[in-house]
């Protein structure tokens, strides 16, 4: 009987893309791959510490059943400066799954990876308890609240290493293998596009049943995310003028109010406000100067917004949240090209950072057939590679 050839796993980052490490594992074990050691940042190491744990069919099985609606109520927000959200219920979710399991009795080696903004390094966790270890790596900047613990700050490890391979330099394997969740794509590709024609058809029926069910779901979603712009906008403003000592003006007769009242009003005034203006509206929300001329108290239009290149192209409907984990999105692209140029692995297989959003986790389904379709083209490139 031929020996079974053993594997390490380098699981990336990527947010909902990350569910593509399902499907990579279930092609690596359909082939009879020993899966020996497993590395991973944020969603990777969230993934792989629920495999190494036993609990992956379990908790594939919980994800694919979600929809818009089961995620929204997942996201427990919070008025925490470091984050806006506690990521408590997800937590809560996923110690049902494995409870109070401690990384160094896993039957596979695992290290999580985190990042310190304190010491500002990489922060290993190869021991102690696997949820807080998980924890740690998730805590997206600026979205998660972060993991403070021992004098360190905790943030999601693809700030500093999106695809963690050098954990794995010493692992005893026959062979590496890394998933590049936030790879760089020369074509701008949907899910649907790189999944064989089967499987996209599937997928694009079930997300049009997904929108059906939701009865303008997309619609009220983007108003509620306008209004919780506003609301993040007021509250930076609000610290900013704390900070300086000022206090926001009343609207009768300038005078100063507390800053706590200065709170209140913003407040006020915003859960008053519409959540989306009239369709057609909102280039009205501000008078706009005339080409050329600079008005009192106001930048030119060329200083105060970017350059339009192409006047009739669409104009993009992103908020502050779009705009970093976008900017996110490619650092860690160009940070995991650097990895894997330093450390290549033997097999590599690359998700385009263009299948879906960062934050699409109802897409679960589709994302795990992606990357099982994407394992088994890279294993059998290697495969027959390595025969002749």
């Amino acid at each position: 009987m031929a020996k079974r050839k053993t594997i390490a796993l380098a699981l990336g980052s990527g947010g909902a893309r990350g569910y593509a490490h399902i499907g990579v594992i279930e092609e690596v074990l359909a082939r009879g791959y020993d899966i020996r050691a497993i590395s991973g940042c944020s969603m990777g190491a969230l993934v792989g510490g629920i495999h190494a744990a036993g609990k992956l069919d379990a908790y594939r099985d919980w994800v694919c059943e979600l929809d818009y609606f089961d995620v929204l109520r997942l996201v427990d927000v919070t008025w925490s400066p470091m984050g806006a959200i506690r990521a408590r219920r997800i937590m809560d979710e996923l110690e049902a799954l494995i409870g109070d399991t401690r990384i160094e009795d896993l039957p596979i080696a695992v290290t999580t990876v985190a990042t310190d903004l304190i010491a500002q390094k990489e922060v290993w966790f190869q021991s102690g308890n696997l949820l807080e270890a998980i924890r740690a790596s998730i805590a997206v900047p600026g979205v998660i609240t972060p993991v403070q613990r021992d004098r360190k700050v905790l943030v999601d490890g693809g700030l500093m290493n999106p695809l963690p391979i050098t954990p794995l330099v010493a692992a005893h394997v026959d062979l590496v293998l890394a998933v590049n969740a936030t790879a760089h794509s020369p074509r701008n590709q949907t899910l649907e596009q790189m999944l064989p024609p089967a499987d996209a058809a599937e997928e694009e029926a079930r997300e049009a049943a997904l929108e059906a069910r939701g009865g303008g779901f997309s619609d009220w979603l983007r108003g509620v995310r306008r209004g919780a712009e506003r609301i993040f906008s007021a509250e930076k403003e609000q610290a900013l003028e704390d900070q300086q000592g000022m206090a926001f003006a009343s609207p009768v007769g300038g005078v100063p109010l507390p800053p706590g009242d200065a709170s209140r009003l913003k407040f006020e005034a915003l859960k008053s406000s519409d959540a989306e203006p009239a369709p057609g509206t909102e280039a009205l929300a501000e008078p706009q100067a005339e080409t050329g001329a600079v008005t009192q108290g106001k930048q030119p239009p060329s200083a105060a917004e970017p350059e339009r290149v192409d006047e009739n192209a669409p104009e993009l409907a992103w908020g502050k949240l779009d705009m970093m984990m976008r900017s996110f999105d490619i650092t860690q692209a160009t940070l995991a090209k650097y990895k894997i140029a330093g450390y290549p692995p033997d097999i590599l297989v690359e998700i385009p950072k263009t299948v879906c959003g960062a934050y699409e986790f109802h897409r679960a389904a589709g994302l795990i057939k992606l990357g099982r379709h994407l394992a088994a083209e890279a294993l059998d490139r290697y495969e027959k590679g390595s025969d002749g």
